[in-house]
């Protein structure tokens, strides 16, 4: 126990993220660059990717195929969603895999010796769980659930925390049985420069962009995942007569370079095309209107800007439900099938007064200082745990006394 005039060492937390999509690590990377911000005397925060250190020879393979899997046969996907949604037990390939890599990440979790371990990423929520099923690990355990709704994949028997995007998560989670002890409605955390304040006409300037005409951004995710139905826009004369364009294409280099050979056989000024930016807070200060695929992290960093979005072709699994968050919230649109995607870009950004209540709708549907909530929860959870830990030990010291 601590003695008068001692200073609390920093807690050491372990972030566990993965790459089978963006949002998780930009969760986690979200949560460390607030500790940095504010908490560097309370907590040392340290990211690691679950899958790339665990699983160093597997996982180039499990994230090809998944990422494949995804694009091509969503279906399939959706189908394996919908039949574990609600599984009260692990599924069986789940846990097979994990158990592949428990030795590893036992030696890992002994090498870092966390104080607590905060997964924004299910799979490592997963192996932390079952470690401490089997006794081999006691540490407090918080999982950061990152979309806007809720699966089995995510709900462990040994989380002694769960971070939450809003208050139908939330109840969702009850629904399985959590108790509301165990859970914290905080937001999904996105990094705090989503919350400040723009000058749009000098941006819009630095960007080459006009300030007077409207700006659409479009982005498929971190993956890039561009259908011909979105590509076509940069191709669309009656388009980009009333519009501009600025295409995220991520860590899709191949999308990017098909893009920019367009662009250079039918050169315009009306279109823009990035990789992976940096500056995306930026992107999206300055745009009037967001297409997107709906993943959990760019829709909450949108609505944290209070940008409307026009959701297209979600994957059939979690990114479905949470357009069907977004859109009973208002701050979304979902694009139909019915119609083109063209078409319904030009109605939604001619709409000022739409665009202006969802815009609104954003401002009541985010949460305020979600990454600050998030530090505050797992503080706390780190705080009451520690102070067990020195009651029992106070306790053991007076029973070998006697």
């Amino acid at each position: 126990m601590l003695t008068n005039g001692e200073i609390p060492a920093a807690a050491r937390v372990l972030v566990l993220s993965g790459d089978l999509g963006d949002g998780h690590r930009q969760a986690a990377r979200a949560l460390a660059e607030t500790c940095g911000e504010g908490l560097a005397d309370r907590v040392r925060a340290e990211v690691i990717d679950f899958m790339q250190e665990v699983y160093p020879y597997l996982h180039p393979m499990v994230k090809y195929c998944f990422m494949k899997g995804v694009e091509k046969v969503p279906s399939v996907y959706g189908y394996l969603y919908r039949k574990t949604r609600r599984k009260e037990a692990m599924p069986i390939p789940f846990k097979t895999f994990l158990s592949l890599g428990l030795s590893r990440f036992l030696t890992l979790l002994e090498e870092k010796k966390p104080d607590i371990i905060v997964c924004t990423f299910p799979l490592a929520a997963a192996a932390v769980s079952l470690l401490k099923e089997k006794g081999a690990v006691s540490t407090p355990l918080v999982t950061v659930i990152t979309d806007h709704t809720d699966h089995s994949l995510w709900l462990q028997p040994h989380t002694d925390l769960y971070l939450v995007g809003s208050e139908q998560v939330a109840a969702a989670l009850r629904l399985h049985g959590v108790s509301s002890s165990r859970v914290r409605v905080t937001g999904i955390p996105v990094r705090s420069r989503f919350s400040e304040s723009f000058d749009r006409v000098r941006l819009c300037q630095s960007f080459g962009l006009d300030p007077q005409r409207p700006v659409v951004l479009v982005m498929g995710g971190g993956s890039g995942m561009l259908d011909e139905s979105v590509r076509s826009l940069i191709r669309s004369t009656s388009l980009l007569e009333r519009l501009q364009l600025v295409v995220i294409c991520g860590s899709n280099a191949a999308v990017r370079e098909e893009l920019e050979a367009e662009l250079q056989e039918h050169p315009t000024n009306r279109v823009i095309v990035k990789g992976f930016v940096e500056e995306i807070h930026e992107w999206m200060a300055v745009a009037d209107l967001l297409v997107t695929k709906p993943g959990g992290l760019t829709t909450a960093e949108a609505v944290a800007v209070g940008l409307p979005m026009l959701l297209y072709k979600p994957i059939p699994g979690q990114e479905e439900d949470n357009a069907a968050v977004l859109e009973k919230a208002g701050v979304a649109i979902r694009a139909t099938a019915g119609r083109t995607l063209q078409d319904q870009l030009l109605e939604l950004a001619d709409n000022r007064l739409a665009l202006a209540a969802m815009k609104g709708r954003a401002r009541q549907f985010r949460r305020q200082r979600p990454t600050e909530q998030a530090w505050d929860a797992i503080m706390h959870l780190q705080q009451t745990a520690s102070s067990v830990r020195q009651a029992w030990q106070a306790t053991t010291t007076i029973r070998e006394a006697w």
